[in-house]
């Protein structure tokens, strides 16, 4: 009798726990509703138009941003100055006429109006002229490296973004795979729990981790929505603009060493090529400034009617200015040492920052390689084994369901730290080609993990078939 009711009991706690899923599901079908139209709203957005690789997002960037356009315009600007500051200063020409003589003179000669007329040309001491358009085109060619420099860095955030947009899609993928895995596994268990044959924490673990898995979607939708944002912000667009950009990362490739890296970068980086140019353009001014210690010439041509004699009245002269003040061109002087000096020492930081940057970012690129071959080569085929025995296990029953759910977390985790992997691969490579002044461009021989990375879904292992279904029964 007890055994009897003790069976009953059994069978409405069964039915209790399927009616609460059940509950549940209802409970939780309005925001899994909502999420679905976030998702569809964000994945149709950024499936129309014309799909863009890393190397055309890049383009895309560097063409649109104001900023480049504002840089382009200072380098016209430098340039323009080259040839102000070579240029002559202008002639000057002074005429003069004596009042009370026009309408005539009456003069034993005849003479009529009396007037003077005078042309003057400054010419600056020898070598000034050549020392200010030095300086002109020095301050140019930093102007270029400006440019080159923040087309770099453009470069660098338009590969971040793109890495981190193929990772959430990825993401997407592999945690809507999971979803449907962990589906299928509750409703094994609710069919296992309404035969008797398993217990009830079975079916609300799978809930939960179901659950866990939607919301992941929702976080993930929501990092592609802010990510969508900022990508059109690079590209000078409405932050709601339709993007699409593939999904291929290129393969990993191995780097050279750090002493290598360090000679490739001081001889290339255009941030420090405008700061050596800018230390020259400082030094002529200094050697300007010396300059201006000695007078500027002045050569001077006239015509005065007022002498009687015409062989007097056609002069020619040359005149100087007298430097007396030596108290200011002094100044003057320590003024552009002192900019020298300062120039000097901006250089000496932006050295050390750069080859900081380039250590930092090698380091994170080696991470990056070791931990894809890890999840590529071991990781990532030992959890999906381990899942695919686990489930075996599970569905000849003989094992343990929580057991089976931690197999399934520890495989989804192997597989999102792999595609985070590849994406922070990009990222960090990204940032040490922007430390090292451009694209790392590495011969045939340096390239032998080239192949340690195939197609983003083909590297992805396995779950081997089973028959969880077919056991529960």
């Amino acid at each position: 009798m007890f055994a009897q009711h003790w069976w009953c009991i059994a069978a409405l706690a069964r039915r209790f726990v399927v009616a609460v899923v059940a509950v549940l599901s209802l409970i939780s079908a309005p925001a899994l509703y909502a999420a679905e139209e976030y998702t569809r709203s964000v994945t149709l957005s950024s499936s129309s138009g014309a799909v863009m690789s890393a190397q055309a997002l890049v383009d895309e960037a560097l063409r649109a941003n104001p900023g480049i356009t504002a840089l382009e315009a200072a380098i016209q600007g430098a340039e323009a100055r080259i040839v102000q500051s070579t240029a002559l200063p202008d002639p000057q020409l002074l005429t003069a006429v004596a009042p009370d003589t026009i309408g005539g003179y009456n003069s034993p000669n005849g003479r009529g109006s009396n007037v003077r007329v005078e042309l003057t040309q400054t010419l600056p001491w020898l070598g000034k002229l050549r020392l200010r358009g030095d300086a002109a085109t020095k301050t140019a060619e930093a102007e270029r490296g400006n440019l080159a420099l923040r087309r770099l860095e453009l470069r660098t955030v338009a590969l971040s973004y793109y890495a981190q947009w193929n990772y959430i899609h990825q993401a997407i993928t592999i945690n809507e795979r999971n979803s449907t895995l962990v589906d299928e596994l509750r409703r094994v268990a609710e069919a296992r729990y309404a035969a008797g044959i398993t217990n009830q924490p079975d079916v609300l673990l799978a809930e939960v981790e179901l659950q866990h898995i939607r919301h992941r979607s929702v976080q993930l939708r929501r990092q592609m929505a802010t990510l969508r944002a900022q990508i059109n912000t690079l590209l000078n667009r409405s932050t709601t603009a339709d993007i699409a950009l593939s999904n291929a990362l290129p393969p990993p490739t191995a780097i050279p060493d750090f002493d290598t890296l360090r000679l490739i970068a001081l001889s290339q980086h255009p941030g420090l090529a405008a700061a050596k140019q800018q230390i020259a353009a400082s030094r002529d001014r200094e050697k300007l400034a010396d300059k201006d210690f000695y007078p500027d010439f002045k050569l001077f041509t006239g015509y005065n009617s007022l002498w009687d004699e015409t062989a007097k009245r056609w002069v020619v002269g040359i005149g100087i200015n007298l430097p007396l003040g030596r108290d200011k061109y002094r100044a003057a002087r320590d003024e552009s040492r002192a900019n020298t000096v300062g120039r000097q020492s901006e250089l000496d930081e932006l050295r050390s920052q750069v080859l900081g940057d380039l250590e930092e970012a090698r380091v994170l690129v080696n991470e990056a390689l070791h931990t894809i071959a890890l999840y590529e080569h071991d990781l990532l085929p030992r959890t999906a084994e381990n899942l695919s025995a686990t489930r075996a296990a599970y569905g000849a029953g003989g094992g343990r369901f929580s057991e089976l759910i931690s197999a399934e977390q520890v495989h989804l985790d192997a597989e999102l730290s792999l595609e985070r992997a590849r994406a922070d691969y990009l990222i960090a490579k990204a940032a040490l080609e922007n430390a090292l002044g451009g694209p790392l461009a590495l011969p045939k021989t340096s390239q032998h993990h080239a192949n340690m990375a195939t197609s983003q879904n083909s590297a992805t292992a396995k779950i081997k078939p089973n028959t969880t279904s077919e056991h529960a029964q």
